[in-house]
């Protein structure tokens, strides 16, 4: 008898679970996988739909950086059994994910932000097996190759300079080869010291130099740090012997008192390049970015360093919206191969057996019945040819469709009041049942839900409670606008190449939404007007600080309100800081009086006929607060590790945890992250994959501080075996 297995949550890690489980040979006889999902389509927080025009409209900035060694290979092999034939939409993945090595970061300096263009050289690593990524010797090699050729493509750079650093190079390359353990012994970390000696040097007289560099002054100084940046992670993981105690024991320390700690200079370390990780990855305490980002170390060092040993690009950026690229994809496959799909299911509470051991009962709420249970609910739609995800559920597939309609209540909210009086039905509470529904159980909704929907797991369990108090949850915020005119009709200063798939990526601009991109090549796939089709498709996402704890679920107007205010910040942010980075689009540049900083509304696409002028066009753009408990981001602040929980760690003998928020040894929020998770969870319930092909996960044991490290499952297994159901 097959064993049934009930995932809870339609995010990345339960989607990743759930192929990994159907990955294997004659799953089907040993088990039966049943996907729970509250509302009516997949992805979490990848999750996207199309709205008015067909627009793709996500929850932020979504992409695979290159060294997403798990998450890259497992999309070339979902492409290629999704099968598409040739001339489809996204047949491959070859169509459906595009490399880039272009960022602009931003700096500080004199009064104004200033662009800090960034190239990273590509390389011959295909991203369809991250299997070449070893650790730390892969992430120092790759360095010093990107170094050596970055310093190449800088001009200017004086003879006596690029010959010093070229020698001291070519030793760091002789040495990485030397027979010693990379640790503080290595003669690695000699010639790296060295290096950065005479990169200070040249920082401080760089002024002083030849005339003939004073036209590239800025871009040398930013190599320069660069180099210094990546030297100081070099120096820090060989003193700290990373390569055999690990990451983890780091993760005590915050991020920038270690690389103080290592040496880094004081002009590295106010300028961007150190901030990319902290930014990208949501580090601000309690979302504030008024405060100085809080980042475990061993977090902060390891994603950078893997973020080095990128596969063929440091982007992979995806041709059409993350729900047509990623997640109708995924469903596609996994409801071909047999994966069951229950949606409307939102899952209430947890409960325990009588000694409690075990999950007993799974409490969920019905959101809404089917006019078909025969024929389940078919959630995607199409759009030239691309299945996609609606920005509402079917209605006509459901017995209170009509009403759903015609009141607007969002079944993705915790707020939304529903059920309500009305349908009297689906107030009852419902039950999965141990030995019934599911004898085997994976939690892979996303960390802000534990308080809400685990608190007997909570009380029974101080791992749990640990966990909870521990590793902190961030609200965050995304705007996206259409605009009548291209980025350098506005004033985009920084030519691209558009046969390297060069995009508009921007990093470190002014807060909160200080992630910023440009991705013109989606608007093929929207449906507007021959008249007024848009030249840009902006996205600007970031975090939303917490000024208030979240209130009641009762209270339904919350969502509106948190809504104006995401809206208010969004208008407000364009009036004060669009300048900088497209000073064409300012209403000084196209009427030539008023504000030089703020934007132009007028460029804003609005097809909606109301006649909207200035600040009102922004009404029919796109914005979102990403509040539900669900859709908050999980940091990584000093010493939140320890108390990360296994996918085989939760203490509860039928109950397994699934995504970016368990122990990765990444540790990271992030596809990767999830992709992990979603591995290791699969692994726990069913020995596959097997450890040693989850790329990153680490070889050393967590150190004796993890309050929940639980040693791994199936140690010495031959051949896939079940653990008992109770």
């Amino acid at each position: 008898m097959p064993q049934k297995v009930a995932i809870l949550g339609g995010g990345m890690g339960g989607l990743v679970t759930a192929f990994e489980l159907t990955n294997q040979p004659g799953w089907q006889e040993r088990f039966e996988v049943t996907v729970y999902q509250l509302g009516w389509r997949l992805g979490g927080k990848c999750a996207s739909s199309r709205g008015p025009n067909a627009r793709i409209e996500e929850h932020g900035i979504h992409g695979f950086m290159g060294s997403y060694f798990n998450a890259l290979p497992m999309m070339s092999d979902l492409y290629a059994e999704l099968g598409r034939k040739p001339g489809q939409p996204l047949a491959t993945f070859e169509e459906a994910f595009n490399p880039s090595n272009f960022t602009l970061l931003w700096e500080w300096q004199n009064g104004e932000l200033k662009p800090w263009p960034a190239r990273t050289p590509p390389n011959d690593i295909p991203p369809t097996d991250g299997s070449y990524y070893k650790g730390v010797q892969t992430a120092i090699a790759a360095i010093i190759t990107e170094v050596g050729e970055m310093l190449e493509a800088v001009p200017g750079v004086p003879k006596l300079v690029s010959e010093a650093l070229e020698l001291l190079l070519d030793k760091a390359k002789a040495q990485l080869n030397a027979p010693i353990p990379l640790g503080p012994d290595h003669p690695l970390l000699h010639e790296v010291r060295t290096a950065r000696k005479v990169v200070a040097g040249i920082v401080k007289t760089i002024d002083v130099l030849a005339p003939s560099i004073a036209a590239h002054a800025d871009t040398l100084r930013q190599a320069l740090l660069t180099l210094d940046f990546y030297a100081t992670l070099i120096v820090g993981v060989l003193a700290d012997n990373v390569a055999v105690e690990g990451y983890d024991r780091l993760d005590e320390e915050n991020w920038s008192d270690w690389l103080v700690r290592h040496g880094i200079s004081k002009a590295t370390l106010a300028s961007p390049v150190v901030m990319v990780t902290v930014n990208i990855c949501y580090q601000s305490p309690n979302g504030d970015t008024s405060r100085a980002a809080r980042m475990g170390a061993g977090c902060y060092v390891d994603w950078t360093m893997r973020g080095c040993a990128y596969m063929g690009a440091l982007l992979w950026s995806f041709s059409a919206g993350t729900g047509e690229t990623i997640v109708a994809p995924m469903y596609e496959v996994l409801k071909r191969r047999g994966v069951k799909f229950e949606f409307f299911h939102k899952v209430d509470a947890l409960r325990l057996t009588d000694d409690r051991r075990a999950i007993g009962a799974i409490e969920y709420t019905l959101q809404a019945t089917l006019k078909d249970p025969e024929a389940g609910y078919h959630p995607l739609i199409d759009v030239k040819g691309l299945p996609s995800w609606p920005a509402d559920p079917h209605y006509d597939q459901l017995v209170e469709g009509e009403y759903l309609r015609a009141t607007e209540i969002d079944l993705e909210s915790y707020w939304n009041g529903w059920p309500n009086a009305a349908f009297p039905h689906l107030k009852e509470p419902r039950y999965l049942r141990r030995g019934h529904e599911f004898d085997q159980v994976v939690f892979a909704i996303s960390m802000g839900a534990i308080p809400y929907l685990c608190k007997e797991l909570i009380e029974e369990s101080p791992a749990w409670a640990g966990m909870v108090e521990h590793l902190p949850t961030v609200q965050t915020q995304a705007m996206q606008l259409w605009l009548s005119r291209d980025m350098y009709e506005m004033g985009w200063a920084e030519k691209l190449d558009p046969a390297t798939n060069e995009l508009a990526l921007s990093g470190t601009y002014f807060c909160a939404p200080n992630g910023n991109a440009n991705f013109p090549d989606l608007l093929k796939w929207e449906e507007w007007p021959a008249d007024q089709y848009p030249k840009a498709l902006w996205y600007f996402c970031g975090l939303m600080p917490d000024y208030e704890a979240p209130p009641p679920f009762s209270d339904t107007d919350y969502p509106r309100r948190q809504s104006e205010r995401v809206k208010a910040q969004c208008i407000q942010y364009l009036q004060a800081t669009i300048g900088f980075m497209l000073p064409k689009a300012t209403v000084r540049a196209n009427s030539g009086l008023g504000d030089p900083m703020g934007l132009d509304f007028g460029l804003l696409v609005d097809t909606s006929d109301c006649g909207a002028e200035g600040v009102q066009r922004f009404d029919s753009q796109f914005w979102r607060a990403n509040i539900d408990p669900t859709e908050r981001y999980v940091t990584s602040p000093p010493g939140s590790v320890a108390y990360r929980l296994e996918a085989w760690g939760s203490g509860f003998e039928n109950l397994t945890l699934a995504g970016d928020w368990i122990y990765t040894g990444l540790n990271v929020g992030s596809f990767e992250g999830a992709t992990m998770g979603g591995k290791l969870a699969s692994y726990a319930i069913s020995a596959s994959p097997a450890l040693d092909t989850i790329i990153g996960y680490p070889t050393m044991p967590r150190p004796p501080s993890a309050r929940s490290a639980v040693p791994p499952p199936h140690e010495g297994v031959q051949a896939p075996k079940l653990r008992a159901v109770g």
